[in-house]
This record gives C-alpha cells, structure tokens and sequence, in this order.
C-alpha cells in the first residue's frame, strides 16, 4: 500500500513537472531572439572547432554567441577572452528545405554570431581543466578525429566530405557518442569491476565516477545526459524494486532534460535519440548471441528512423540494413574501447589510425553503390507523427498486416508526386549565380547550376533541394554559357542525379566546359550545343540564336517558352548587343516572366528591349551585398513597370502553374 501511494506521488510530480517545462518552453519561445541582444565584450571559450583558415568559438556570456576569429594555436577551452566584434547577419534558409541556420542556432541556445576583430586572452576557468589537459592531449595523437569523436563527442575535425560519405550510408549516428556508448562504457565497467569481486558499493561509486567525468567531458551531452540519467534510475528502481515503469521513467529523463534546455525541442538529433531510445526500451528483446543481437537491434533503429529520414533528408538507403551492423561493431566495439587506450599507449593510437583509415575506406566503397537509395519528396509533421503511430501499433501488436500497410503507405508516399499535374518554374538562390529549375508534367530541365568556388555548403543544398521536390532525373540540363556563376555546380548535378542529355551554347567550348565534356564522356551522356528547340512533352524551349559573338555573355542560351498560356523567358548573362539583335530577328513581346539578363548589370537590360518585351514579372538572381553592385539602378528604373523579385531579398522564386493559372511563393530569408 505504501509503494502503491509513493507510485501515485510520482506520477503527479511528473505530471507537475511537465507542465512547468511546457510553461519553460513557451517563457523560451517569446523571449528568444538572434543578433538583437546587447552582447558582453567577454566571456569563456566553451568549444573551438577549427574551419579553414578560420576557428569558430562557442562563447559563453551574457548570451551564448559564436564567434569567428583566426586560426591560434594558443587559444584553449575554459580561456576568458575580452574582444571587439561585428555582428554578423543570420537568415534562414533562402533554398526550400535548405540548411536553416537560425532555426540551428535556436536548436542550440546560440543568440548571436559575431566577426572577432581583435581579442585577447585574460585568464581561463579551473572547471575546465581537465578537459583542457584532455584536448591538448588528444591533439598530440595520430588518431586525435576519432578520439575527439568518441571521447569529447566532437566531429568538428571530420573531413566535410567524410562526413557527407557517412551521411549519405546513413551511419552518422555510430560517431555521435550515444546511449549504445553509455551503456557499453557502464556494463564494461561493471564487468571488470565484479570480475574482482567489488563490493556493490564500490561498483555503484566507480561507474557513478565514470559517468560524471564522461559527461564532463562531453560538455554534458543531452545525448549522453539522457542515457546516464535512464540508465540510473532503471539501475536504482530495479535494486530497491520500486516497479515504476519504464515509461515513467523515460518521461522523467525527458524532462530533466528540456528542463534546463528548453531549447532542445528544436533540436533534430534530441528528437533521433529519444524516439529511438523509447521504441528500444519498449519493445526491447534479448538475444543471447550478443552479434546477432547487434544485428536484430540495427535492423529495429533502421526501421524507427525512416520517418525521421524521409522528413530531414528525403531519401532512406537500404544498403544501411546490410552495413549498418557491421559498421557498428567496428565503431562501437572496436574503435570506440580503443579510443580511451590510444590516449595513453602510442601503439593503440598506431592501431586506431589505421583501423579508421579502413573504417573510411569501407564507407567510401559503400557510397559508390547508389542504386540501393530511394529518394523521397519532403514530407509533412502530420505525416511523420501518423508514421510514427503507425510504427507503435506494428511493434506493440505485433501486426504483420499492419506492417504490410506501413510499406504500402511509404510505397505511396514515393510516388505520389506523381499525382500532382502542375508545373513549377524554379528560381533557386544561389546567391551571385543563377540557377531555375522547371518541372513540366514531371520532365525536369534545369537552365544553369550556379556555383560558388571552395563553398561545399550549396553543393548540399542544391542536392537536398531537389531531392525533397522528388527530383532524382534531370532529363535536359542546360547551360545557358560557360562561367562558373551558370556551371560551377553542373559536375556535382552529374554525379549526383541520373541525367539524360546535356545543352552547351554556341562558340568554342571553355575550360570549364571541357572539365563537364570529360566527365559526360565517362558517364556516356549525350551532349549537344547551338540547338534551335527542345520538344518536351507539349511543351517547346525556343533557343534564340542570332549570330556567334566574341564574347561569352553574349553567345548566352537565350531561352524562350510558353507554358499554359504565360510567357517564360531566360536571359543568361546576354548583353544590350545580344537583346538588339533578337529584337530585330524575333517578334517577342508581353513577357508574363523574365529571367532578367547578367544579374541586373548596367550590360543588359537596355530601356528599348524592356519596354519592347513589357515583362509582367522580372527575375534579378543576385548575391546579396555583392561586389558588382548588382542590380544596377538603372536597370531598376527600366524594369519599373514590372513586378521585380530578386534572390537576395526574396531568397528562391516559385512559380506555380495550377488550373491555368500563375501562383508565386518566395523563401524569404
């Protein structure tokens, strides 16, 4: 009778509990804000991640902020730092479905992102002592990406290709420290501790230790902290038999949690960890074969993850069923053990070197073999919770029928794309570059690719983008000419996408075009240039050829088409010269959109080709604070008739043909 009353204490000091988080939460939401704060000139180094020529520091203060400074060697974490700083502007995301990076800082308490101008040291913190020592340490070994990975749950020195191979087999998760870490760290603990016959005390205090110094190190992981935290109470509900359920106690460690960190029910991976964690911990098995239990266990958090992948990343691989088991042997039993070894002994540091050399090497073999990934468009919150529900009743009934619904449901959900008939024009934000995308009765023909040199991070985007509208066959890419701005990204959409042909300008082909014709060979995709007309379906792309210029701006595919009535046209980086001589060749007039020509330079546009065309819409795709002062002013003027959408204020462009009629959206930074 007394349990029984302790037990219904809990439970409403749960309930309590909770409904003070989502009052936290809510306090959080309304009061949060980036670069509108007044920022201290000081504060403590709480992490460093090294970024080309540049260190990114995570600054703890009045508000935590990021700072960028310059590559030293002699700053450390826990050092106290004074600086003047330039606040730096935060968007969100300008491509649809894009990297956010504002709903990432609120996903990790960041209030403000700051240029450092000048700093200098003025003093460090006891606290971080050990972590200090431990870094340095780390830094001295030949292993130190792995090390710092596994022991300080840092995967900043991650190659960014490495880690988009990892990504892409879907095994990121094996290199962040997780609960599977905890619990293998705790049991190894436990077992060498009884192997000599510990008192029970002694074991509780040793892995109570353990487990404090590892948080510590860690910078007290939600990950981590989550795992420590179940795995605790369950270990003390389970010696002094309280019999309070799991999900009691699952919904404690939630709430400890978010608790002090409100901040984490933005957070993508808090959201990974907990949902797997409750479907392991609620419909948890025992195998005695501890391989084959591995297995079954991957086979199970594959499954559980789906949802989460097809609403972050749009495509799930199932190569992961096959890889993923092993990959985690490797990591978690090999590499992961080794890893607190290798910090002592140079030769476990030789041996991991070369194990993560091979652990590498096999996840790049893996990478190659695309054929075994499915892409998704993005899909909705409605439809991940529905996902989710459904998943629940499959492994609490046990339901092979509702398991056979579940993959009925995600069969559907691939190819219901093709149930929408409309068309989309595309205007994508490539910042100084163009790039559209028009799909029309599902062909897909890309105008330009844009590109950015030495920046990976639209590469991601432009893949991410066209994966979550569905996209993985682009059946005509054109290149309107041969500048990095219009081509850069063309390779990468090769070798990322299946496409069918390929569309150069007139003129002699460039270097940069060259680079695209050897890889086009290599992959055996027809290519052609100086076209008149490409037939797609009922639709035609009109290739206004005048004559052969002596520059590359204006021997600029210059497209022209009309969809469902309204008039598209793209204009390249074509000049007055060009614009002239297809008014005298083309009687072309009442343009619904217009790509307008050169970003808005002063060198298209004229008065006499505007007010001939008489554009409804007119497309600037511009970088924002670029050094050209794109759009000029009067090109402006000129195009002030029209209604003027411009990347860098209106982020990506949609343009949407429904029953007839024209729909616009922008992705507004």
């Amino acid at each position: 009778m007394k349990k029984s009353k302790i037990l219904l204490l809990f439970k409403c000091l749960i309930i309590i509990f909770s409904l003070v988080n989502i009052l936290l939460i809510i306090i959080f939401l309304k009061s949060y804000s980036i670069n509108e704060k007044k920022f201290y000139n000081y504060g403590t180094i709480e992490s460093l991640k090294k970024h080309n020529d540049k260190t990114i520091v995570l600054i703890k203060s009045n508000y935590n902020v990021i700072g960028y400074i310059k590559n030293d060697k002699n700053l450390h974490v826990g050092d106290i730092i004074e600086f003047s700083y330039v606040l730096k502007d935060v968007s969100k995301n300008t491509i649809p479905n894009g990297f956010n990076y504002k709903s990432y800082l609120k996903s990790i308490n960041v209030h403000g992102v700051l240029n450092i101008l000048k700093y200098k040291k003025v003093g460090s913190k006891k606290t971080y002592f050990l972590r200090r020592n431990i870094n340095k340490l780390i830094d001295r070994k030949k292993s130190k990406t792995y090390l710092k990975t596994f022991i300080m749950g840092d995967r900043s020195l991650i190659d960014y290709d490495m880690k988009n191979v990892y990504s892409s087999n879907g095994v990121l998760h094996i290199l962040c420290v997780s609960g599977f870490h905890v619990i293998f760290l705790l049991e190894l603990v436990k077992t060498l501790l009884r192997k000599i016959k510990a008192h029970k005390a002694i074991v509780t205090i040793c892995i109570s230790f353990v487990s404090v110094i590892y948080l510590y190190l860690s910078s007290f992981s939600f990950v981590l902290l989550r795992a420590f935290l179940f795995y605790f109470f369950n270990y003390y509900n389970e010696k002094n038999a309280l019999n309070v359920s799991k999900n009691l106690i699952f919904i404690l460690t939630l709430n400890i949690c978010l608790f002090n960190r409100p901040f984490l029910i933005f957070n993508n991976g808090f959201w990974y960890t907990f949902i797997l964690s409750y479907f392991l911990m609620k419909f948890k098995f025992r195998i005695k074969n501890g391989l084959l239990n591995t297995f079954c266990v991957s086979l199970i958090a594959f499954f559980i993850s789906v949802p989460l992948n097809l609403y972050l990343n749009y495509s799930i691989n199932l190569l992961t069923i096959i890889i993923n088991p092993v990959l985690l042997v490797i990591a978690c039993y090999i590499m992961f053990p080794m890893c607190f070894l290798a910090i002592f002994f140079n030769i476990f540091d030789f041996v991991l070197c070369k194990i993560s050399l091979f652990f590498e090497l096999i996840n790049i073999i893996i990478s190659k073999i695309n054929c075994m990934t499915i892409v998704f468009h993005k899909i909705g919150v409605f439809t991940l919770v529905f996902m989710y529900m459904l998943l629940f009743f499959i492994f609490y009934k046990k339901s092979f029928k509702l398991a056979i619904f579940y993959i009925l449901f995600l069969i559907l959900l691939k190819y219901s794309i093709y149930l929408d008939s409309d068309n989309y024009i595309y205007f994508v934000d490539v910042q100084q570059g163009d790039m559209s995308v028009l799909v029309l009765n599902k062909n897909v023909i890309i105008i330009d690719t844009g590109g950015i040199e030495n920046n990976k991070y639209l590469s991601k985007n432009i893949n991410s983008f066209l994966h979550s509208i569905g996209i993985t066959k682009i059946e005509n890419l054109i290149i309107s000419h041969g500048d990095y701005d219009h081509m850069g990204e063309a390779i990468n959409l090769v070798n990322n996408f299946k496409v069918e042909k390929v569309i150069f300008n007139c003129g002699p082909y460039n270097d940069l075009e060259k680079e695209l014709i050897k890889v086009l060979d290599k992959k055996k995709i027809k290519y052609y240039s100086c076209i008149k007309e490409l037939n797609i379906d009922n639709n035609k792309l009109y290739f206004l050829q005048t004559k052969e210029y002596d520059n590359e701006n204006d021997n600029s595919n210059v497209i022209y088409t009309k969809l469902s009535g309204y008039k598209f046209m793209f204009m390249g980086d074509a000049g007055m010269d060009r614009e002239k001589d297809i008014l005298e060749k083309y009687n072309i007039s009442d343009i619904d959109v217009l790509k307008v020509g050169h970003h808005g330079s002063k060198t298209s546009s004229s008065k006499k080709f505007i007010d001939e065309i008489e554009p409804r819409y007119s497309i600037i795709s511009v970088g924002k604070n670029n050094r050209y002062g794109h759009p000029n002013k009067e090109v402006l003027d000129n195009l002030d008739n029209s209604k003027i959408y411009r990347t860098d204020q209106n982020g990506s462009i949609m343009f949407k043909i429904k029953n007839n009629k024209l729909e616009i959206e922008t992705c507004s930074p």
